[in-house]
């Protein structure tokens, strides 16, 4: 796949300035310089080519000096005319005076490929090294790739933060070592200069004409939609055709294109699911020149959707509410509203989005969705909408930020998502806002958030911006950045002190796992040897055995170890807390054994490059290995009917073979996605394969057919569960017993007693005593009548008279068959 030059940035500012006249003459050729033969033939053909162009020049005398070093000044003046740079920097270089011939040169170059050299100057007349050289080209010219520098004898010579820019430059083509050697900080010469800037001018072009207009990646996004991405912009109208595409089992009902034209996202006809399926993407037209097409794609990939569906976004307007799933939904599972199950003809089902009517704007509502499934048959377990209902509302506030500082990291909070636009001037946008730290650029973008959950918090790395130097103090600038309703920021500039991560790593903890049976006259058992140290590291070096059970080695015994921190140590399928700071060593122990091993010094790096430069001595004691009977398989399920459902508080479920007390640890199962309520009681009936869990009441909020999750239980042959769990759905409703709460007064006969939520109507109601003025009276008739309980007294009773309402083992229920609590209410 070809790559894609990316454009050079310009920036635009008022700064201008009279460029005084030079002290330095200009050749038309350099045939014309004086000292043109001693030009090296290497680089008389870049001379050539750049003296033609203007951007070098002879000295006072017409001689070009091709073996003298060169100045700062002398490269800003080369580089602003190679990149046809304006005069718009900003910089204030206390050595930069606006009647030196080189002015012009250092506002155009400064702000973005010069650093200060951090005492307020530039330093014109300082002469610059192969790196530094490396360095501005590189950014000049917005280079990518990298090279192996191991091929150069004195590649370590280089700075820290110059290897990537000599990378990159090699791998250009830019800078040649010197037979085996780089000599990363000998001063440039003229001559090496010019052809670096011809060289790079030559690669700019050649990566422009082999731009070849293909499909660059393809990817599933899940089960009905699948997406292309190209290396160039395509037409709309022609990419938008859905027979330009095939899929290998499905159907495309629709191609839609991005507004960059550089992605296509097709939707399916039906579920996708790819195992080494063949993907057809034929020719299509280019946007810049219709009749140049894409090259035709066939290729093979694998794609499974095993993700459930999730709520993107609600828009709530008048007594409509549209929520908008991040993928197509099948089946919407149950729908509640405020805690009510909405009947089938209060909500609608339409692709992605969910539409609810007949509710009341300016009102807040919570939509809970139970048993959402997408086109993977994936079920989401509860998902939760909280919303207010209303009239759209103008957002005129603009967004603002705050920054906090660790090491060379910079956390931007912004207090509102913001919108993408391209600040950066490339090719598409992407860019959230421009941050200046000193005199470096950077943009943020979606590479920078690192909670995925929390669009508003981006996290840059700037240790660039510090050069050579270990921290520097400096001003941090934020600006051109756009909320989602059009509000643009205010620029934001506060200080901070930067400081590079100069503190190598530190070993926190060793262990080990006998991994197979111990065998102490063989040294092929491979078991394992864990070292966890206080960050994430980068292990490359040689662990020496020193002593095993008192007894000294003194030779030998040496295992490499070249390995990175992140290992899942307690088999979870996860790498979490420590374990992203622990490094697996693969080593033969002996069970019941002390063992002190040695780390070599400087095997250890942490992610800052900072190397521990002393040995690592630790002591481990390994345990015994853990045989596991043969007999015992992954087989263990469900019954054929798993689930009984006795009312709104117990079910029983029940297993296809008799289970041990693992089947009653409540922490081995989740319910809805989340643990089982607190409270939730479990025990075996009839035998022990069936267990009734018995929930709390209040503990189920919302109707809806919850997900049941088992893992680790184990049968009592020691079988566990297929797969490693094992799921069924269960109908279950909400059970929250309602409660009486106030008494109001109709009229003199009659009051209604209301409930924290309706209650069902009742042929006839038991349960129910009345207290007026403190006698207990026998009233006329109690009925259930719009959720309420009403009641008429034989005799009139007066406003200032008490009433006192007690339930006891009463009838009433609530619409989902909950007991209304034994308790009172009075007026």
């Amino acid at each position: 796949m070809t790559k894609q030059h990316k454009g050079r940035k310009f920036f635009v500012t008022t700064a201008t300035a009279a460029l005084v006249a030079s002290a330095i003459v200009p050749v038309a050729s350099a045939a014309e310089l004086k000292d043109a033969d001693s030009i090296s033939s290497w680089a008389k053909e870049a001379v050539q080519f750049l003296t033609d162009k203007g951007f070098i020049q002879g000295d006072e005398k017409g001689n070009f000096n091709p073996a003298g070093t060169l100045t700062r000044a002398e490269a800003a003046e080369v580089l602003s005319k190679a990149l046809d740079l304006k005069a718009t920097g900003t910089e204030d270089f206390s050595d930069v005076d606006e009647k030196d011939w080189f002015y012009n040169a250092v506002l155009a170059t400064s702000p973005e490929l010069f650093d200060g050299m951090g005492n307020g100057k530039f330093e014109p007349k300082a002469q610059l090294t192969r790196e530094q050289a490396a360095k501005v080209i590189v950014e000049g010219y917005q280079l990518t790739g990298k090279a192996n520098l191991d091929q150069f004898g004195d590649a370590s010579k280089a700075s820290k933060w110059a290897v990537s820019y000599l990378e990159t430059a090699v791998a250009n083509g830019v800078i040649n070592g010197k037979g085996s050697l780089l000599a990363p900080q000998d001063k440039i010469s003229r001559e090496e200069f010019a052809t670096m800037i011809k060289r790079t001018i030559d690669a700019v072009e050649d990566v422009e004409e082999e731009v070849v207009p293909a499909v660059e990646a393809v990817k599933g996004l899940n089960a009905r939609e699948f997406e292309i991405k190209f290396n160039t912009a395509i037409d709309a109208q022609d990419a938008a055709i859905t027979t330009k595409y095939a899929l290998e089992g499905v159907g495309i009902t629709n191609a839609a294109v991005s507004e960059d034209g550089l992605t296509v996202t097709l939707t399916t006809d039906k579920g996708l699911q790819l195992t080494n399926g063949k993907v057809t993407v034929k020719p299509i037209k280019t946007k810049a020149d219709a009749t140049v097409l894409t090259e035709e794609l066939n290729t093979l990939t694998t794609f499974v959707d095993t993700t459930p569906v999730n709520v993107q976004s609600v828009e709530a307007k008048g007594t409509t509410a549209v929520i908008t799933f991040n993928e197509h939904v099948q089946n919407a599972g149950t729908v509640n509203v405020n805690g009510v199950q909405l009947t089938a003809d209060r909500y609608t089902l339409s692709g992605k989005t969910l539409t609810i009517t007949g509710l009341t704007a300016e009102q807040t509502y919570k939509v809970d969705i139970v048993g959402a499934t997408d086109f993977a048959n994936n079920i989401a377990h509860l998902l939760t909408a909280n919303f207010t209902v209303s009239k759209p509302v103008a957002d005129n506030t603009k967004p603002t930020v705050s920054t906090t500082v660790n090491g060379t990291d910079i956390i931007f909070d912004f207090s509102e998502e913001l919108v993408k636009q391209n600040l950066s001037a490339k090719t598409t946008t992407e860019d959230y806002a421009k941050v200046t730290v000193g005199t470096k650029v950077f943009y943020l973008t979606d590479a920078h958030i690192k909670d995925a959950t929390d669009k508003t918090v981006f996290t840059l790395d700037a240790a660039s911006a510090l050069g050579t130097a270990q921290f520097i103090n400096t001003k941090i600038r934020v600006e051109d950045h756009k909320d989602l309703a059009g509000n643009v920021g205010d620029s934001f500039e506060t200080n901070a002190i930067l400081s590079k991560d100069k503190t190598p790593a530190t070993l926190v903890a060793a262990s080990s796992k006998i991994l197979v049976a111990d065998n102490t006259n063989a040294t092929t058992d491979v078991d394992a040897l864990y070292l966890t140290f206080n960050e994430p590291v980068k292990v490359d070096g040689n662990l020496t055995l020193k002593t095993k059970n008192g007894i000294v080695y003194t030779a030998g015994n040496v295992t490499a170890v070249k390995a990175n921190a992140g290992v899942d140590v307690d088999g979870n399928g996860k790498i979490e807390g420590a374990e992203k700071n622990t490094v697996k060593v693969d080593i033969d122990l002996d069970s019941n054994s002390i063992y002190s091993f040695e780390l070599a010094a400087k095997a250890v790096t942490d992610l800052a490059d900072n190397v521990t430069a002393n040995t690592i001595t630790f002591n481990v004691a390994t345990g015994t290995f853990e045989t596991v009977p043969e007999t015992i398989t992954d087989s263990l399920v469900f019954g054929t009917t798993p689930v009984l459902v006795t009312d709104n508080q117990v079910f029983t479920v029940e297993y296809a073979a008799d289970v041990t007390a693992t089947a009653l640890t409540a922490a081995n199962y989740t319910l809805g996605g989340k643990e089982l309520p607190t409270g939730t009681q479990l025990q075996f009936i009839d035998g022990t394969k069936k267990v009734r869990f018995t929930l709390p009441e209040g503990s189920i909020t919302v109707n809806g057919n919850y997900v049941l999750e088992a893992q680790n239980i184990v049968d009592t042959k020691g079988n566990t569960l297929k797969d490693g769990k094992a799921t069924t759905q269960i109908a279950l409703k909400e059970n929250i017993a309602p409660v009486a709460s106030t008494i109001t007064a109709v009229d003199s006969k009659t009051f209604n007693v209301n409930f924290t939520e309706a209650i069902a109507k009742q042929d006839t109601v038991t349960g129910v005593t009345v207290k007026i003025a403190g006698l207990t009276v026998e009233p006329a008739s109690v009925a259930v009548t719009d959720g309420k309980l009403t009641v008429t007294t034989q005799k009139d009773f007066t406003l200032a008279d008490s009433i006192v309402v007690e339930f006891q083992a009463t009838n009433l229920v609530d619409m989902n068959n909950n007991k209304v609590k034994d308790s009172s209410v009075a007026k």
